[in-house]
């Protein structure tokens, strides 16, 4: 097919179907979302083995679980923009390379502030990757599917915890837990090598750069193998992101309340979801489980979130999201305080743990969604980005919290319970948000109109 004058590649995607060539670019960035979920699960299953080693006392890992935490923020605060001005395949490969290279170098770690400032970089890494992916993955697709595939993408991140769970069992018994960080380490450093190799630059970002004609009908006739580029006199991206606005828009024509309880379920939410991966080992072996059983304990809560996540969608279609999200949410909380009370039990704890991650999967998924329709699309990008940041803050403030009760020789059964009583607050600000100037569907799903 040839093609001249003016083309416009946002209406092309759009009109094409998804190719193998945009699945391939879906893939490489699921790539890294599985690795992100492989390095916050095997920090936990580690944790035993580098104190032993290490001389680390368990009081002390609140502060290596939100090193990298704190590590990711910065990453996406900074390495975002960077992206922007420089490319995102530049920034995701750097970023990709960046938490390969200091995952291996966990492993080497002697000293505890060594331990500190690897897992700070190898966040900074992680943080730097995200806002790329994403952007490559969403601006390849069509733009209704766009949701969908970036909820896909992210659905990478759990199986990452399944594939680290069911490594730790083998690995670290075997091995020692120096192994899951060569293994977290080398497949960062060998994905970056195909990322450089085979993802194409976003050809939005060439495009709003102008980095030259020839360059982006290069990148199209790639993507698009049937279509001849040769002859376009211009390339235009006319799906302009949403205007840039004032945070204080979150707070205008009665969203405040809302807002604020959006920020409240997000922060506990995803306190749960870090805490549970990072501490749960830990807890579990001071509970007389061995670190192959927890493994395996991490390995199905991972596995039944990617379940949750993938059914969020499709209930909150048939049902009201809000009672979807209360019962999953709170659902979730109770299946979570149930592990650390029936430990050392280890045949229910793998169901408890089954169970959380089944609800809070279905939860946290759905909280994201919900996000995304409660603001108008002039304000959207803005009010689920500070959503998001105020869940970066509950899992930074997790890991530190856990810290803090174990040094104060908290039980773990009342551990478990107190982080299961915060998701349940979240639960609670789903069941009261009310979407301000709003009519009710038919499902009675309050709908902002855009």
């Amino acid at each position: 097919m040839n093609e001249a004058g003016a083309i416009d590649v946002a209406a092309l995607i759009d009109a094409e179907p998804i190719g193998a060539r945009q699945w391939a670019i879906i893939a490489l960035c699921a790539g890294v979302a599985l690795l992100d979920g492989m390095d916050v699960q095997s920090i936990g299953l580690a944790a035993a083995g580098i104190g032993a080693e290490l001389n680390i006392a368990p009081t002390s890992f609140g502060a290596v679980f939100s090193s990298a935490l704190a590590g990711l923020a910065l990453g996406a605060l900074f390495l975002g923009p960077l992206a922007d001005r420089v490319g995102r395949k530049r920034v995701l490969i750097g970023s990709t390379l960046m938490f390969g290279l200091f995952t291996l170098a966990t492993a080497s770690s002697q000293f505890f502030s060594q331990l500190l400032a690897y897992r700070f970089l190898t966040g900074i890494g992680l943080g730097g990757a995200m806002p790329s992916f994403i952007a490559l993955a969403s601006e390849y697709v069509p733009s209704p599917r766009r949701a969908a595939i970036v909820s896909l993408v992210w659905a990478g991140f759990p199986l990452g915890g399944v594939v680290s769970g069911l490594l730790g069992a083998h690995l670290i018994p075997t091995y020692g837990w120096h192994s899951i960080f060569w293994v977290g380490g080398l497949l960062p450093i060998a994905l970056a090598v195909a990322l450089a190799v085979l993802m194409p630059e976003s050809v939005a970002w060439l495009i709003n750069n102008r980095r030259g004609e020839q360059r982006i009908a290069s990148v199209m006739t790639w993507i698009f193998p049937r279509h001849n580029f040769g002859a376009v006199r211009e390339f235009l991206y006319s799906k302009a992101a949403d205007r840039s606005t004032s945070v204080s828009e979150l707070f205008s024509e009665g969203r405040g309340p809302g807002t604020i309880l959006f920020w409240i379920a997000f922060f506990f939410v995803f306190m749960i979801l870090v805490t549970n991966s990072a501490w749960t080992p830990l807890l579990l072996k001071s509970q007389d489980i061995p670190v192959q059983q927890s493994s395996l304990a991490m390995a199905v809560y991972n596995f039944g979130s990617i379940f949750g996540s993938a059914g969020a969608g499709y209930l909150m279609t048939r049902f009201r999201p809000k009672i979807v999200l209360a019962v999953s949410i709170i659902g979730g909380a109770v299946a979570y305080a149930a592990v650390g009370l029936i430990a050392p039990m280890f045949s229910g704890v793998f169901i408890a743990e089954a169970l959380f991650g089944l609800l809070m999967g279905c939860g946290s998924s759905g909280l994201i969604g919900l996000g995304a329709v409660y603001y108008p699309s002039t304000i959207r990008s803005t009010g689920v980005g500070w959503a998001t940041a105020a869940g970066r803050l509950g899992s930074f403030c997790g890991p530190l919290l856990i810290g803090f009760f174990v040094t104060a020789t908290f039980s773990p059964p009342a551990i478990f319970a107190i982080i299961a009583g915060g998701a349940c607050i979240s639960g609670l600000a789903c069941m009261i948000l009310r979407l301000p100037g709003s009519k009710t569907d038919p499902l009675g799903t309050p709908a902002l109109a855009d």
